[in-house]
């Protein structure tokens, strides 16, 4: 894990964090939110890109709150502590378009992320069920994913990090490219079988 550092959002909050490399190239940062009465731990987001094996955007990038399996939020630990009383925990996981980043603004404003589903909370951070987080739940989280994906896409270890994801990924792309080759390598060899039934067929009535 690499030495604590600091980033800035758009809103002007700011958060320290360290960051390690998981397993197949994921940056897991360790969050925590500076104030002036001191640092204050959040959680965990881990940043990564597209999960998708085949996807129609090319480009987006994963966020997961919390560290663990990338199916179950109920596998996690260190869900970021975002949310209000009710619904501490920020739970689940969304992709984002970086390019958003770089749009124009009405107002003239920094631009930031779009979540394409809603902001999820929980009372706890497993075997609890996720609820519709606040509205200033959300836009503390979408505040901070934008500081924390521009650190991201800013960070020298992004591009290897990326690589391996995406050798991840190509295996599993090989493999669901070979089902479907073996899929089709069965239909050939059924389709082969029929035409020859009905080619002795044919011949049949030829020579009657």
């Amino acid at each position: 894990m690499s030495g604590t550092q600091t980033f800035t959002t758009p809103a002007g909050n700011t958060y320290s964090y360290a960051v390690e490399t998981g397993e197949n190239g994921e940056a897991v940062y360790d969050l925590s939110r500076v104030l002036q009465d001191g640092v204050f731990p959040i959680g965990t987001i881990v940043v990564h890109p597209n999960w998708e094996l085949f996807p129609k955007t090319e480009g987006l990038l994963n966020v997961q709150f919390g560290k663990g399996s990338a199916t179950d939020r109920h596998e996690r630990t260190d869900a970021p502590k975002l949310g209000d009383m009710e619904l501490p925990y920020v739970v689940g996981s969304h992709l984002v378009n970086p390019a958003d980043l770089t749009a124009e603004t009405d107002n003239g404003a920094a631009p930031l992320l779009k979540f394409r589903k809603r902001m999820l909370g929980a009372a706890f951070e497993t075997s609890a069920p996720a609820e519709n987080a606040s509205p200033e739940t959300f836009e503390k989280v979408r505040d901070l994913v934008t500081g924390l994906i521009t650190t991201y896409q800013t960070d020298k270890a992004t591009p290897a990090r990326q690589a391996t994801y995406t050798k991840f990924l190509n295996n599993q792309r090989a493999e669901a490219v070979q089902a479907e080759i073996t899929k089709l390598d069965g239909k050939a060899e059924a389709l082969a079988f029929i035409r020859a039934q009905m080619v002795e067929k044919l011949n049949g009535y030829k020579t009657a």
